[in-house]
């Protein structure tokens, strides 16, 4: 009889207790070979890709997370968006269109005092799609590197952060409105 009312609370209080729902990752099948299918609100799989850095004939290899077959290669960037909002630095390389957005000096855990800089990009480009991610703690140390111990917090902030991201329009907004300005420049 113990054991019935026991199971029978438990059952109470699961049911009474709030949870917060992940949103099911719808997939939209696509007609490339490379891609078959993006991901809304998720991605395939999760890569870590060294990226060549070339500055003042010095070069460095620093490690790049890529979610791949995502809706938008924008996805990274607004998940920063709607966590920290305006980004502190736009990069261009190559002059081109759409630009890295850097963050500097973000706490990116609750439970952690640590500031990171946080550069988000992405690319749509002949059937390839991700959005990518370059997290450097305050020491300047990559974050994505084999040997550091916060990566695996790092891919899943983005992962939940993807999974989570809202339907506000508000980043695509400033991201496009900035975008039409540099247009018009040049």
């Amino acid at each position: 009889m113990k054991k019935i009312i026991v199971l029978l609370l438990g059952i109470i209080l699961i049911k009474c207790s709030s949870t917060i729902e992940i949103p099911k990752t719808e997939k939209i099948k696509t007609k490339n070979p490379t891609t078959p299918y993006i991901y809304i609100n998720g991605f395939n799989k999760v890569d870590i890709f060294p990226v060549l850095l070339i500055n003042n004939n010095d070069s460095i290899y620093i490690n790049e997370l890529r979610f791949n077959a995502v809706y938008s290669s924008f996805y990274t960037k607004k998940v920063m968006f709607e966590k920290f909002g305006m980004w502190d630095k736009k990069i261009r390389p190559n002059n081109e269109r759409h630009p890295i957005l850097i963050w500097k000096d973000r706490k990116l855990f609750e439970n952690k005092n640590e500031l990171f800089d946080i550069a988000t990009s992405g690319i749509e480009k002949g059937g390839i799609i991700y959005a990518s991610v370059i997290v450097f703690d305050s020491d300047n140390k990559d974050c994505l590197s084999v040997d550091s111990k916060i990566k695996d917090s790092i891919i899943n902030y983005f992962s939940n952060g993807i999974k989570n991201l809202t339907n506000d329009k508000k980043f695509y907004k400033t991201y496009w409105n900035m975008i039409r300005q540099y247009d018009r420049a040049n």
